[in-house]
């Protein structure tokens, strides 16, 4: 056993031997002999609530895509993850009690709204519970050591969107594109195929051992995917909270309009209002900031309580991307 994962087996320990101690002093507080026994008391309690997890968390797979990326930076790499082939998978898992978290995205900053997600959140009833940001850099990998040679690349729509500048440069939008479901499977596929090479993140490259060729090959450098994490129960409220919401008013004119007018009058700060198709009625993902519970907000919700479905209240990490 190397020496990262003894300390993992020996922190767990630790919290285990710990975890006894503080039962044992709660069923008899006469053994609690000092205010530094009731400090660790408070400790142990703290730390196994928020360093320890055995929640399952589910994500949008295979391991090494960026969904994998985002759950890591938002959970650690102590937590239990496992994936899935779609978003719908996601929420499903979710739904059936199988994992506590989902990590799903929700737009990205050169392509905007990740359709599966609103349409989702609006069939689901869970929660979101909140979000996290990854910034999005793209490699070219191959095993293929000169360029001229690559005939096929392999990677996703989304991504040779994103690259089509560097791919005219260096004259490889003239291969053939290989549009696969995810970019960790683009890398596999371009280590087992010759003259063939994959646009995908450093980590599915790290994870399929193939060579990069160039990084940071997208056309914005700025570009960023928001991920929302998705479960079962209600977050508590905070200061800094943020609240989504779907929202189909009626066919009427103005309707819009007198619906965003409440939250100026109010001076509610609104994040985002993007417009999408749900089983063909034009349907609005509205975020802003604040917490449903709210008297302000609830007063609004309360008023609009046909046309709202409320997606959750949780803590605020990002203004937009």
């Amino acid at each position: 056993m190397n020496s990262s994962k003894e300390i993992k087996v020996l922190n767990k320990k630790i919290v285990n031997l710990l975890n006894k101690r503080n039962k044992i002093l709660e069923k008899n507080h006469s053994l609690v002999t000092s205010k530094s026994d009731e400090k660790l008391i408070k400790k142990i309690k703290h730390y196994k609530s928020t360093k320890i997890s055995n929640e399952k968390i589910v994500y949008l797979g295979p391991e090494g895509s960026y969904t994998y990326e985002a759950a890591i930076n938002k959970f650690g790499l102590d937590s239990v993850y496992y994936s899935v082939n779609s978003i719908k998978n996601i929420f499903y898992e979710i739904n059936e009690g199988r994992a506590k978290y989902g990590v799903v995205p929700i737009e990205n900053s050169s392509n905007g709204i990740v359709g599966d997600t609103i349409n989702c959140l609006n069939t689901y009833n869970l929660k979101i519970v909140g979000e996290t940001v990854l910034d999005i850099h793209h490699t070219l990998v191959s095993n293929t050591k000169n360029i001229q040679d690559i005939a096929t690349i392999y990677s996703k729509d989304i991504a040779f969107d994103q690259c089509s500048i560097f791919l005219e440069n260096y004259h490889l939008n003239d291969s053939k594109y290989e549009y696969v479901e995810s970019t960790t499977k683009a890398a596999k596929l371009a280590n087992q195929n010759e003259n063939s090479a994959a646009i995908c993140s450093n980590l599915a490259a790290q994870t399929n051992n193939i060579p990069i060729l160039f990084t940071d090959i997208e056309d914005n450098k700025d570009n960023k995917t928001r991920f929302l994490i998705i479960s079962n129960f209600e977050t508590k409220k905070t200061k800094e909270d943020k609240t989504s919401i779907v929202v189909q008013l009626p066919n009427e004119y103005g309707s819009l309009l007198s619906f965003l007018d409440d939250f100026k009058e109010n001076k509610i700060n609104l994040n985002k209002i993007k417009s999408h198709i749900v089983k063909g009625i034009s349907t609005f993902f509205i975020e802003f900031d604040g917490h449903k519970k709210d008297k302000k907000i609830k007063s609004i919700l309360r008023r609009y309580k046909s046309y709202i479905k409320i997606l959750g209240s949780y803590k605020k990490e990002v203004e937009d991307i």
